[in-house]
């Protein structure tokens, strides 16, 4: 895409900025669709709907491909795995931000709050993003740069509107918000006072016994042995059912039926010249379009005036080619005349919304569509008439007739599994976990309701055994027995120290000489700031930090918890406030200040609006579609 404004060099600078302000690199071809595993198939449906606004497809695939892509260049990675990006929340992520979004433009309109078309006007004219030496740069321009970047004029314009509606309604909500003086003061004091810790870090693990005596392990196993337990195991018998497709009889009326719905042509190799109708009025575009195509059927080379011509920037480079592309990635009018084209074959002039494109067919591998439409049939057939053979057999088994009789009277291997429990790998089956899920839902004897699909084949399970959850014996025990209760102790001696630490300490006022009785280390703090890091010991330790700020020097802490640790610690020093400083800067704190709180209460306030909103059933969001169209 960058390559259309290399020969239009004012340009460049004005599609980065989109990049940067509307897109984050979500930047896609002007005509074909990015592929994200769902293609057109979505076709109109929403992702979600808020206060009766549709969310649509294209706005919640455009929002996570720029989640996506950013993502993607932080990790410095070709691609994120499907199973990554829900790990991250990249899907929920890019929902919940629209939502949000639409619950804010929503309920500015209830609140009557409206942006007039000039004020969408005036906030695009004035972005430096499509401003040249101080000035708009024009109509055409402006339509040229959206369009070059995937995005309508009305779908550009409403997302601008609905920013300043949100930027409006923030205001009306926030504009009271002003902190104190005394806030001011408390918030330079956050950001500029330092202090010095004297602490003892006991640690439990140091303190642990490294021998037990046979007595305390049974006292210690009888109090806690219901801490060791083994799982609940199940077994089962299972049938694997499947047919062979390939011997499954066809009837001809079926096939040439099912020939009929297949396309000559899967895939085809097409190239293109593109005339785009978005610096230049249609009449002008249809004109210099026609004398293209006139040289071409005077012979002249495609590759040539693709790349001397076209206004598809991702192919005009390359000669025009487009490379291999399947039904429903083109739009209509393009995909219906690349699909009806023999290779070698030019089209006439066709029109579609980015302007008039010729195309040249240049591969179209044929399928044979008899043999697809058989292999089709056969593996349909074979799916259908296994479920029919594995629900049958499960109504068998519950008229009485067991498993093994039938599988021998179908000719079918019955298998039976070790013992697994209800997280365990099923020994024997490659399953999925939910396999295991309806197995612990059996009683003895039963079958699982219906028949479980495992690729093409079902499989039928009856429950062999059962091996009830028991506790193990203490020898069976013993290893983890020992280790928990030698964790144990350690952590019960090292909580008895710092508190009598603590205690001691308070009651000498100084920590240094209550460690040296009890012959323990002391450790001495460089001066730090609020929520940085301390130390390689206590780090940034949140308890730590709270306390410790608000202690006068010489006052010691109580016994704190810090990374498995307990920590007992004093103020050794607080450093003064620089008044003058703090009159210096408190203009600019302040402002900061406020910005700081006028975000928190908004962020809070919308929270609670999104919260109502689904509470109220006004919002509903359809997780299949959502899946799809991060997939």
């Amino acid at each position: 895409m960058l390559d259309l404004f290399r020969r239009r060099k004012s340009g460049l600078k004005f599609t980065l900025w989109i990049v940067i302000f509307a897109l984050s690199g979500g930047m896609v071809l002007l005509f074909v669709d990015v592929p994200t595993g769902v293609g057109v198939t979505l076709g109109n449906r929403e992702v979600a709907v808020v206060a009766g606004s549709r969310i649509t497809v294209a706005e919640y695939r455009r929002a996570f491909g720029r989640l996506y892509e950013s993502y993607r260049q932080n990790y410095r990675m070709d691609s994120l795995d499907p199973a990554i990006l829900k790990q991250l929340g990249l899907p929920q992520q890019a929902l919940d931000g629209l939502i949000n979004q639409y619950a804010v433009d929503h309920e500015a309109s209830r609140l009557g709050i409206e942006v007039s078309p000039k004020e969408v006007a005036e906030y695009i004219a004035t972005n430096p993003a499509f401003q040249e030496a101080g000035s708009f740069i024009g109509a055409e321009r402006y339509k040229q740069i959206l369009q070059a970047n995937n995005f309508s004029i009305s779908e550009y314009e409403r997302n601008i509107r609905m920013d300043i509606l949100g930027q409006k309604l923030r205001s009306v909500l926030t504009d009271g918000i002003i902190p104190t003086v005394e806030e001011t003061h408390q918030e330079f004091v956050v950001r500029n006072q330092e202090i010095k810790l004297r602490y003892v870090a006991i640690d439990p693990g140091e303190l642990a016994p490294e021998q037990v005596a046979e007595e305390e392990l049974q006292a210690y196993f009888e109090e806690h042995g219901d801490e060791y337990q083994v799982e609940e195991m199940r077994s089962v018998r299972v049938v694997e059912v499947s047919v062979k497709a390939d011997e499954l009889e066809l009837r001809e009326e079926d096939i040439r039926i099912r020939m009929t719905t297949l396309n000559e042509s899967d895939q085809v190799r097409a190239s293109h010249i593109l005339i785009s109708t978005a610096s230049r009025e249609d009449a002008e575009a249809r004109e210099a379009a026609s004398e293209i195509l006139s040289q071409l059927r005077e012979g002249a080379d495609f590759a040539e005036l693709a790349t001397e011509h076209s206004d598809d920037p991702g192919s005009g480079t390359q000669g025009g080619d487009l490379g291999f592309f399947e039904r429903g990635q083109m739009v209509p009018e393009f995909e219906r005349t690349a699909f009806s084209l023999e290779p070698g074959e030019i089209s006439d002039l066709v029109k579609s919304q980015f302007g008039y494109h010729i195309i040249k067919v240049t591969e179209a591998p044929k399928i044979d569509r008899r043999k697809v439409a058989e292999e089709q049939l056969r593996e349909e057939g074979a799916k259908t008439q296994a479920l029919n053979l594995a629900t049958k057999m499960i109504y068998q088994v519950k008229e009485r007739t067991s498993l093994e009789d039938i599988a021998q009277q179908h000719g079918l291997e019955m298998k039976e599994t070790a013992f697994f429990s209800l997280g365990d790998v099923v020994p024997g089956l490659q399953v999925r976990s939910d396999f295991n899920q309806q197995v612990f839902t059996l009683s003895a004897g039963q079958v699982l309701e219906r028949p479980y699909e495992n690729g093409n084949t079902y499989l039928v399970a009856e429950l062999l055994a059962t091996q009830p959850a028991q506790a193990m014996p203490l020898e069976e025990a013993r290893g983890l027995v020992t280790d928990d209760f030698k964790s144990a102790r350690g952590e019960e001696i090292a909580r008895e120290r710092a508190f009598a630490l603590a205690a001691s300490a308070r009651q000498e006022k100084s920590l240094t000489q209550a460690a040296r009785a009890q012959r323990m280390k002391t450790t001495s703090t460089d001066f730090f700031k609020q929520w940085v890091s301390i130390d390689e010991t206590l780090g940034s330790a949140q308890a730590v930090h709270e306390r410790a700020f608000r202690m006068e020097p010489g006052e010691v802490s109580p016994a704190i918890l810090v990374s498995d640790r307990y920590v007992v610690f004093e103020l050794a020093e607080k450093s003064s406030i620089d008044e003058q400083a703090f009159e210096q800067d408190k203009k600019q704190l302040r402002e900061a200040l406020t910005g700081k709180q006028r975000m928190e209460f908004y962020q809070a306030w919308l929270k609670n609006l999104v919260r109502r909103l689904y509470e109220e059933e006004q919002i509903q969001v359809n997780q299949e579609v959502v899946d799809a169209a991060s997939s």
